[in-house]
């Protein structure tokens, strides 16, 4: 039996309230629980019905918490409300299905007969893309990109061997939470012939009153992170047309 009431996985988009769908405004605002992530603006949370009990659920890089077992108490949460009749939003920045773990909540869901439906949401590497007029496609210079995480594992970096390809194309790659490992990124990169002028572009707290941009390139990231402190909350994009218009 399908638990009949629905649990909607809601993308909050990367901060800003007037980003959001109308969709997920509506879900906000009929909700009994929500439960967020880190990150997101508490205007978002000011939208949201009054009456709901607002948990926080976050995962920040190095805060000590097991993300296997965080992730299964998130899980055992949207359980325990869909099993007691109430309108639950899970609450994601950005896109639920980009490096957001949508799909673990997706199968759980589906492995507990649990109604859900998922509500896109705009993702920080789009909106940074809009708000800091930086193309990710145009017309003869890059038709493609690549979404990349720069997380590492046993020392390395996965799939660097398409990461090379894109960027020279002259097509770009944005990274996701890779801004502790960028200078290690970068080294990977001009090892594998990435022209050391290409350029990298870090942007921060997309649209958010603190959002911020700085510009750097392959061969003079070292330097410029040991000058300059751009926050972990960041994305990165890296290409030779990867420039501010």
């Amino acid at each position: 039996m399908v638990l009949p009431h629905l649990i909607s996985i809601v993308g909050g988009g990367p901060g800003d309230p007037e980003l959001l769908t109308v969709k997920a405004l509506k879900r906000l605002k009929e909700a009994d629980v929500i439960l967020y992530d880190a990150l997101l603006g508490e205007e978002i949370l000011e939208l949201a019905n009054p009456a709901s009990l607002k948990k926080y659920v976050g995962k920040i890089y190095n805060d000590g918490q097991n993300q296997c077992e965080r992730q299964e108490a998130i899980n055992n949460e949207i359980l325990h409300w869909a099993s007691a009749g109430k309108r639950l939003v899970r609450l994601k920045t950005g896109d639920p299905m980009v490096f957001a773990r949508g799909a673990e909540e997706i199968r759980f869901c589906r492995a507990n007969n649990i109604n859900f439906e998922i509500i896109p949401g705009i993702s920080a590497g789009f909106a940074a893309s809009a708000l800091f007029s930086i193309p990710l496609t145009e017309r003869g210079k890059s038709n493609m990109i690549l979404f990349y995480t720069a997380n590492r594992e046993n020392g390395g970096f996965y799939d660097v061997e398409p990461l090379v390809q894109v960027i020279q194309s002259g097509s770009p790659v944005m990274v996701y939470m890779g801004l502790n490992n960028l200078p290690k990124l970068a080294e990977k990169l001009a090892g594998k012939g990435i022209d050391s002028a290409t350029s990298i572009q870090i942007l921060s707290n997309i649209s958010q009153a603190r959002q911020k941009s700085w510009s750097t390139n392959i061969g003079e990231v070292v330097g410029f992170l040991k000058e300059n402190k751009p926050e972990t909350h960041s994305v990165i994009i890296i290409g030779k047309n990867a420039q501010q218009i």
